[in-house]
């Protein structure tokens, strides 16, 4: 039984990223071919891809939400509205996800070593438009999951670790279909998901944990830093010396997340210690 649904909600997530990707696609073919139909050089039409690349993501992304959310009622489930969702799933976060949210944003400037890139800083909209593709980027993937979880596991929940093993692989390849990795950051985008799928908790429900990772260290990364995917520090008014590697990045993971799941017993040791 268990296996079905987990097969099911593998499918339907499968399918939405199928859809985000094409639909990324076609915007993006959509958008050359006016360009060249105006005699445009290949330059031209590169620069406004790239430039553009966060809006035709987000569009892609929201549609593909729309065509999900449309098959789910033309098959009469009684899905709720974004505000419905919101209102049962988000609450105040919690205090350890914003300790190691700070953590992680002190970790990672003082690893790398931030510095100020002055010819940046004039480009409030693209700063802007970073933040906020960010932030929809990875949110508009827990109300899909919000969705399929409200459909299809009502009765019985399936391995939550499969299932967050594949979302994280499913989202994986769809970024590396609708994103070229020019920044090589896509070790660092996986580790940003895959905390936020920790994060989410039973469920994967646990929207102000999301929220709040994303609203202090993934967005303000991406559009401060430099670590946006899309644009890299193209846009940013400070970027890295050097790049966190793999293994640093797990470092600061795993520091971070044995806080999260060990605090209170670490906090209860030290008190009997010290009695």
């Amino acid at each position: 039984m268990s296996e079905g649904l987990l097969l099911k909600n593998i499918q339907y997530y499968g399918s939405y990223q199928l859809i985000y990707v094409i639909t990324t696609v076609v915007l993006t073919s959509i958008g050359a071919f006016f360009h060249f139909l105006l005699d445009h050089e290949i330059s031209i039409v590169e620069a406004w891809v790239h430039n553009n690349h966060w809006e035709i993501l987000i569009v892609s992304k929201l549609l593909s939400l729309f065509l999900i959310n449309r098959w789910f009622t033309m098959r009469l489930y009684q899905l709720k509205s974004i505000r419905e969702l919101v209102k049962e799933l988000v609450h105040w976060p919690d205090l350890k996800v914003i300790v190691i949210s700070i953590f992680m944003v002190i970790s990672y400037l003082s690893l790398a070593k931030i510095t100020m890139s002055l010819h940046n800083v004039g480009y409030w909209y693209y700063h802007v438009a970073s933040y906020v593709g960010l932030f929809l980027f990875f949110g508009i993937e827990f109300i899909v999951i919000a969705y399929l979880d409200d459909v299809l596991n009502e009765k019985v929940q399936p391995s939550r670790i499969w299932m967050a093993i594949f979302y994280t692989a499913l989202f994986t390849a769809a970024y590396r279909f609708s994103i070229p990795d020019y920044y090589g950051l896509m070790p660092y985008v996986i580790f940003c998901f895959s905390s936020l799928i920790y994060l989410s908790g039973k469920s994967f429900r646990s929207w102000s944990n999301v929220l709040c990772f994303l609203f202090l260290f993934v967005a303000p990364m991406g559009s401060l830093c430099g670590l946006d995917p899309v644009w890299g520090e193209d846009f940013s008014p400070f970027h890295v010396e050097k790049k966190l590697n793999v293994a640093l990045l797990a470092v600061v993971w795993v520091i971070s997340f044995c806080y999260y799941k060990y605090r209170e017993l670490f906090f209860n040791s030290a008190r009997k210690l010290l009695r």
